[in-house]
């Protein structure tokens, strides 16, 4: 059998593409459902991911002395089945990050809904972050993105990304390092910045946020 010229058995001995290494340790970084599958049902769940977040960018040793962050989060934005992240490597690589992301919210997903196996699809995708002018876009691109999907009119209407945290408000706690994008924008106003249109064509992002989603029974009946 062959695929546009190359032998299956080929293809399958083909080793996966290498990732392409940041130069100033930022990533774009990109989760989805497995089968595109919702990932966040309540606000517990929500919650939770957030709390898995923060345990990477604050950590402590056995008797509660802080330690290093594991990683500086920059910017992040929940959707109901895939997930944004803006991250820099710190202490430990961006694998090991998101792996330890990735199994913490699985192991609490599925005892919660009794389910077994994958909750996230395949490897997660990533892009490196070279410059200080697309930085500054993916922090626009990934607030936007529940404007985007049609769930609200306005960035600062969805409760779950970080811009509650640039803008100030009163919060539980405090993921996002804001300092980074506040002092680049000196006076312009906040909500002027995230507004202003982004061409989302080259950016890293799933295929559709309001394609077809398939739940874990329907799978089960396929």
């Amino acid at each position: 059998m062959y695929l546009c010229g190359v032998g299956i058995k080929t293809l399958i001995a083909m080793p996966r593409r290498s990732r392409q290494k940041s130069g100033t340790g930022i990533y774009h970084v990109m989760l989805r459902g497995i089968n595109k599958q919702d990932i966040f049902d309540d606000d517990e769940d929500f919650i939770r991911f957030q709390r898995i977040l923060l345990m990477l960018t604050e950590c402590y040793d056995e008797i509660g002395n802080p330690l290093p962050p594991r990683c500086s989060i920059y910017a992040y934005c929940l959707m109901s089945n895939h997930v944004h992240l803006l991250l820099r490597e710190r202490t430990e690589e961006i694998g090991e990050s998101i792996k330890r992301i990735g199994v913490a919210y699985a192991r609490y997903y599925n005892w919660k809904y009794k389910r077994n196996g994958y909750l996230f699809q395949d490897r997660f995708r990533s892009e490196a972050v070279e410059t200080i002018e697309y930085f500054m876009t993916l922090v626009r691109y990934i607030h936007q993105n529940p404007v985007k999907a049609g769930i609200v009119k306005d960035v600062s209407d969805y409760a779950w990304s970080s811009w509650h945290e640039y803008e100030g408000g009163a919060l539980p706690f405090h993921i996002c390092e804001t300092t980074a994008v506040v002092k680049r924008l000196g006076n312009q106003d906040l909500h002027e910045f995230v507004s202003m249109p982004v061409d989302g064509r080259d950016i890293l992002d799933i295929d559709s946020v309001n394609g077809d989603r398939i739940t874990d029974d329907e799978i089960k009946a396929k």
